[in-house]
């Protein structure tokens, strides 16, 4: 009988023990987190001229992603994003954010950050830099680098912007070959005649996108030298395109 109890006792022991081993993984499972969703092409960060843009485009709208650990939940949660003081560019003057809230039953959001077109962008390069902090609801999540690529973790991003133009970061590598040496007549003019503004995503630089782009130059610049004679950049150079 003293066996038979004892046999009991372990057993009722080791339950207790695999029931609280369990709860403790079900609240590590529900701590509920929130990170950046990085994208390969722009893994931290991402810049923004308003030079590409006709003088009449005030604002712009560029999003912040979020993504949840933990399961999703029947009511709105609210993300705790802090501004760092280290920001160049202001909020509530240079850029406001949207609601910044996971949705009820959502596992990822997209948060809209307006960018608004002020003076003195024509001579300033201006950057926001975003970390992610402690809300009611959220938790900072994963706090390492998502891959080589990132300079800063999954809880920090950086909006840059200004209102002149930028040699885009892959002209030598990938652009050049398609539309030459580089040069800011060049280049705004290549965004005048095809609308194109967007340049270092690889999905923005396809050999379909780059040679459409290459003959719409050319025969926008044929015309204008039918009509002018040659186009000259900044440095007196005529402009063509290989």
């Amino acid at each position: 009988m003293r066996t038979t109890t004892y046999i009991l006792s372990c057993i009722t022991a080791v339950l207790l023990l695999a029931a609280c081993k369990k709860a403790e993984e079900l609240k590590y499972q529900e701590d509920p987190r929130v990170y950046f969703t990085k994208y390969v092409t722009n893994p931290d960060s991402i810049i923004y001229s308003f030079a590409v843009q006709p003088n009449d485009v005030t604002t712009t709208t560029v999003p912040l992603t979020f993504r949840i650990m933990g399961t999703a939940v029947n009511r709105d949660r609210v993300i705790n994003l802090q501004v760092d003081d280290s920001s160049t560019a202001k909020l509530g003057y240079h850029f406001t954010l949207g609601k910044l809230v996971i949705p009820a039953g959502q596992y990822q959001a997209e948060v809209p950050v307006t960018i608004y077109r002020k003076p003195g962008l024509k001579d300033s390069l201006l950057n926001a830099y975003f970390t992610v902090k402690e809300s009611a609801d959220f938790k900072p999540g994963y706090d390492d680098y998502a891959s080589s690529l990132n300079k800063k973790t999954r809880l920090q991003y950086k909006i840059t912007v200004n209102d002149y133009l930028l040699k885009p970061t892959s002209w030598e590598c990938c652009i050049a070959g398609y539309l030459g040496a580089y040069s800011a007549t060049k280049f705004r003019f290549v965004i005048l005649v095809t609308g194109k503004t967007s340049w270092d995503s690889g999905l923005d630089r396809t050999p379909g996108i780059m040679n459409f782009v290459t003959t719409t130059a050319k025969n926008a610049l044929r015309d204008y030298e039918a009509a002018n004679g040659p186009m000259l950049d900044e440095n007196g150079q005529v402009i063509t395109f290989p």
